[in-house]
């Protein structure tokens, strides 16, 4: 595990950049070192008045755009990409809990005012407010059409609704608590909820009933994620659609993390961590698991085995988002939202910090191949461009 900085920098520093007499922080933290505090400044150089930007000794500027600013942390070599939203949407009037964006860039959100929502990310203009859970909602998801959403929530029924007209044709009860994640399998004829309660239940869509428990037993479920296998069954029940080759991840509150075979309803492996499973995703047959101590850990999906942890802060991890090119962001209390990759012999030296959160916590993401969005919890939902984030990789 090499031990890498945590660099951030003010919030605004994209407004303060364009301004000739501009000032802002930077800051570093090792973990369990005191942070070091710099500046930047700017300054208009004469000819041609362009604004120059200078920092401390610490750190070497590379280069700056509009939405990017990219320096050296000198005493660690680490290469930092500060990276500014292109538009901050305020449709909620409380902390957001989740988000998800379709291919239209329409997105779906709910908030802790019990509101769960249609919008235009281009517009900003809702469309639809979603009603029928009695409580917040913790998850909502598109299916792939787009045009359907899958919540869940504090009530412990998971709903489908039409993003078209706001109708919920569907809804999933049979948990005994609240529900605090879902996964769509493949079209959506199936989906799989995760509960307080300790269950993983498999549903059947089309006929609002439960097929069975994948999971149970093991006290209180935070998240969960699909993975695919080359592992697969044929399935006899013809309600049960795509499950054959699907793995489920489970993380718990306990810190351990199950994955169980969808269609074998049978557990392959748990891993026991440190701390609480808050939330995981699956990207190139490997898990990715962010814990409550601030730990990221990187698991082989086929046995369970510890590939590598990130442990560059002990802020809780809230949030993690799979995006393209083996890039994974991670969502933290503190605000900070990271970009990082699993090729780490290529990308270690390399961190790009999705900005604007004052430290208020990034309690959901998500992406649509182009754009990718962060759910605050200072009631704004932060838009970025992917082009933005992608191109220091490569």
């Amino acid at each position: 595990m090499d031990l890498m900085p945590v660099v951030t920098i003010q919030c605004d520093w994209n407004d303060v950049i364009r301004l000739p007499k501009g000032e802002a922080w930077i800051s570093s933290k090792i973990l369990n070192q005191n942070s070091v505090h710099d500046k930047l400044s700017t300054s208009v150089n004469n000819p041609d008045r362009k604004i120059k930007i200078s920092f401390s000794d610490n750190y070497q500027y590379i280069s700056h755009s509009n939405l990017s600013l990219v320096v050296k942390h000198i005493p660690s070599g680490l290469r930092v990409a500060f990276v500014a939203p292109t538009k901050g949407h305020k449709v909620h009037d409380k902390a957001v809990l989740s988000v998800a964006v379709a291919e239209n860039s329409n997105v779906v959100s709910a908030c802790e005012g019990d509101k769960l929502l249609v919008w235009d990310s281009r517009t900003s203009e809702v469309f639809l407010d979603l009603k029928g859970h009695g409580g917040p909602v913790y998850k909502c998801k598109f299916f792939s059409s787009g045009i359907v959403v899958l919540s869940a929530g504090a009530d412990g029924s998971s709903r489908i609704w039409s993003a078209e007209s706001g109708i919920n044709p569907v809804t999933l009860k049979g948990h005994k608590m609240a529900v605090t994640d879902i996964s769509i399998i493949e079209k959506g004829r199936n989906v799989i909820s995760v509960s307080k309660d300790g269950s993983a239940k498999l549903w059947d869509v089309g006929e609002s009933s439960c097929l069975d428990d994948i999971i149970e037993g093991h006290g209180q479920i935070n998240c969960c994620y699909l993975g695919t296998t080359a592992d697969e069954v044929a399935v006899e029940n013809e309600r049960e659609v795509g499950t054959g080759n699907k793995l489920l991840v489970a993380g718990c509150e306990s810190g351990l993390v199950v994955c169980a075979h969808v269609a074998k309803r049978e557990e392959l492996y748990c891993k026991q961590l440190e701390s609480a499973c808050n939330t995981c995703i699956v990207i190139d047959k490997s898990i990715i698991i962010g814990c409550s101590n601030g730990k990221i850990i990187h698991l082989n999906l086929k046995d369970g085995a510890l590939i590598y942890e990130w442990y560059e802060s002990a802020n809780p991890v809230l949030s993690l988002l799979t995006l393209s090119n083996q890039l994974f962001v991670v969502g933290r209390q503190d605000g900070t939202c990271t970009v990082l990759s699993i090729q780490r012999e290529l990308h270690n030296g390399i961190r790009v910090q999705l900005t604007g959160s004052d430290y208020d916590g990034i309690r959901d993401l998500a992406f649509n191949g182009k754009w990718i969005l962060a759910a605050c919890r200072d009631c704004t939902i932060r838009k970025y461009d992917f082009n933005q984030v992608s191109v220091h990789f490569k």
